[in-house]
């Protein structure tokens, strides 16, 4: 039997692909190369806003009925009663916390059950590593180390869909940094809905100490993590991150408004004042430091000032880039019974206008780096331009560049030219 993994949403349903596929691989079945060839499709799906999801249904709809669908992820989560109703064929429905079980799965489809869901919420952290043939990466090595959430932001469905958190113990999560090292991956990304939140299950060390250990114990040139939540920001991870240079410039650290008006009705746990006092404690404490960040456009309430609010706090943080989206009604959420009060068509102005303006100021920027050597990581070989490669700076900004050194190697490149998007330039020398 063979298998395609359609993957939709964040980093962490990435890394939960992985894990499918190396799960599937160990029963026998054998990756396809397209959903065309294939006996099986898994769809590991998103639910985070309405587009997505009804993207997945679309998709499920091309395939006949000869193949097995199984939708798996957050959409399996929230719509387990549903699913089975749409007007597109699912054999088997697999929720966030039952993904482990996918082997049992194929089991039961080798004895010929038609359908199934296995859908139940799981207080207990399942460990699970996927071999090296499952990455989807040779260079980047994505490590869970906790999963849900207990905010309950008035417009997030991941309480709904991820539970709530449990945390991974230190040891394990040392355990599979130290193999990732030893199979050459040149940077770690630590995963989890509130990364900074996590301690230690039958302890007291916290995220800073947990990223303390890694910095001196694993081997590896840049060690990044995300999401991290505002509101659960400590001194302590500044000065970790000030003293260990292998923890990357780099932090995601949404904001989702630029006013505490909304902030407030958005059930966030911090202010803007509170937000930009971290920010510019950590650009004082290490100056190099970049963020980037998520923004909710037409949320319920939201005035002109307010939105005004959140585009003078773009030009102020001026951000390596930012996700931004016109706010989308989730179920279970409190704001899904807030009355909608920006009309469609005002929000969508609004999310044009905040991008233009975030793509201007990474212009900008990117244009002070024309004539400036930097030190990229080497992520793959460009698909359209032969010779070419695709890097990642520090800060996560693309650079493309002629090289012929390998996917997987750090090198300094001269910036030549710049987009809103990406840099180009020319490599100078090789990083030993």
């Amino acid at each position: 039997m063979t298998f395609f993994i359609k993957t939709f949403g964040c980093q962490m349903n990435v890394n939960d692909s992985e894990k499918i596929r190396h799960l599937l691989e160990s029963k026998g079945l054998e990756l396809s190369g397209n959903e065309a060839t294939a006996d099986i499709i898994i769809i590991n799906s998103c639910a985070v806003r309405e587009k997505p999801q009804e993207k997945i249904f679309s998709y499920i709809g091309q395939f006949s009925t000869a193949k097995k669908i199984i939708v798996a992820g957050c959409v399996a989560q929230v719509e387990k009663g549903n699913i089975f109703r749409k007007k597109v064929k699912v054999d088997y429905v697999v929720g966030t916390h039952q993904f482990y079980r996918i082997g049992e799965i194929i089991d039961e489809i080798r004895r010929g059950a038609t359908t199934g869901a296995a859908t139940a919420f799981s207080r207990q952290w399942q460990e699970l590593v996927p071999n090296p043939s499952a990455r989807s990466s040779r260079v980047t090595g994505y490590i869970s180390i906790m999963e849900g959430c207990n905010n309950f932001c008035s417009y997030c469905i991941v309480p709904f869909t991820r539970g709530r958190e449990k945390y991974r113990p230190l040891a394990a999560i040392l355990r599979e940094a130290e193999i990732l090292a030893k199979q050459n991956y040149q940077e770690i990304v630590l995963l989890g809905q509130n990364v900074n939140h996590w301690h230690e299950p039958s302890g007291s060390l916290t995220f800073a100490d947990m990223l303390r250990s890694l910095a001196r114990q694993i081997q590896i040139p840049w060690i990044r993590f995300i999401t991290s939540y505002p509101g659960y920001h400590d001194r302590e991870l500044l000065d970790v991150m000030a003293k260990n240079r292998n923890i990357a410039r780099h932090i995601h650290f949404p904001a989702q408004s630029g006013s505490s008006r909304i902030l407030k009705k958005m059930q966030r746990t911090y202010s803007r004042s509170h937000y930009v006092q971290i920010i510019e404690d950590f650009r004082r404490a290490i100056p190099e430091m970049k963020f980037s960040s998520d923004f909710i456009v037409g949320f319920p309430g939201e005035s002109s000032h307010d939105f005004n609010l959140t585009m003078s706090l773009l030009e102020r943080m001026q951000y390596e880039s930012v996700f931004s989206f016109i706010y989308s009604p989730r179920p279970h959420t409190s704001a899904a019974a807030m009355a909608v009060t920006v009309p469609a068509a005002i929000a969508k102005e609004r999310l044009l206008a905040l991008q233009k303006l975030q793509a201007d100021i990474q212009l900008q920027n990117n244009r002070q780096l024309i004539g400036q050597t930097i030190r990229v990581l080497i992520v793959g070989r460009h698909g359209k331009k032969p010779g070419d490669v695709i890097a990642r700076s520090e800060s996560y900004r693309v650079v493309n560049f002629s090289s012929q050194t390998p996917v997987g190697t750090f090198a300094m490149v001269k910036i030549t030219a710049a987009g809103s998007h990406s840099l180009r330039g020319e490599q100078v020398d090789m990083v030993v």
